[in-house]
C-alpha cells in the first residue's frame, strides 16, 4: 500500500465525507505513517550516501596502504641494493689489498732469493779461493817435504826413523 496514494485529510472533507474521530485517529495514523515512510526513505538515502562514503573512504585507505606498501618495498630494496654494492665494494677493496700484498711478498721472496744467491755466490768463491790457497800451501809444503826426502835418501840413511834420525836430519840440512 502506498499511503502517497490516498488523499489528503482536508481534501476527503471537502468531498464532503463525515469525519468521525476513528476516521480522524486513522487519517493521523496515515499522516504518521506518510511522514515514517519518508523519514524511513530519508534515513535510507542517509544510509547509502554514508555506505558510499564509508566505500570511498575503504578504498582511498586501501589505495594508500597498496602505495605505502609499494614504496616500503622499493625502500628495501634500494637498501639491499646499497647493502650489496656496498659489501661488493668492500670485498673487491679486500681482494685488492691482498692482491697488492702478494706482489709485495713475491717481490720480497725475490729479493731476499736473489741477496741469498749473491751472498751464497761469494761464499763459494771465497771457499773456493781459500781452497786454492791451501793447495798451493799443501803443495809447496809437499816439494819442500819431497826436496827433504831426497836429501834424506842422498846420504844414504834409509832407516829414517824416531827421534835420533830426526834430529840427524836436522842437523844434515842445517850443517
Amino acid at each position: 500500500q502506498n499511503l502517497d496514494s490516498l488523499p489528503p485529510f482536508s481534501a476527503r472533507r471537502a468531498m464532503g465525507g463525515c469525519t468521525s474521530a476513528q476516521v480522524i485517529a486513522s487519517q493521523r495514523e496515515l499522516q504518521a505513517l506518510r511522514e515514517l515512510q519518508a523519514a524511513q526513505r530519508a534515513a535510507q538515502d542517509e544510509m547509502a550516501k554514508v555506505k558510499t562514503q564509508h566505500t570511498e573512504t575503504t578504498v582511498k585507505l586501501q589505495e594508500q596502504h597498496q602505495t605505502e606498501v609499494k614504496e616500503l618495498n622499493a625502500r628495501i630494496s634500494k637498501m639491499i641494493e646499497a647493502t650489496s654494492e656496498e659489501n661488493r665494494k668492500i670485498q673487491e677493496a679486500h681482494m685488492d689489498e691482498m692482491r697488492q700484498m702478494q706482489e709485495r711478498h713475491t717481490k720480497e721472496m725475490r729479493r731476499i732469493q736473489e741477496d741469498h744467491h749473491s751472498h751464497m755466490s761469494q761464499e763459494l768463491l771465497r771457499h773456493v779461493e781459500d781452497v786454492r790457497k791451501m793447495q798451493v800451501e799443501y803443495r809447496s809444503q809437499l816439494k819442500g817435504v819431497g826436496a827433504d826426502m831426497r836429501y834424506l835418501s842422498n846420504t844414504g840413511m834409509t832407516n829414517w826413523c824416531g827421534v835420533s834420525n830426526m834430529a840427524m836430519a836436522k842437523q844434515a840440512t842445517v850443517g
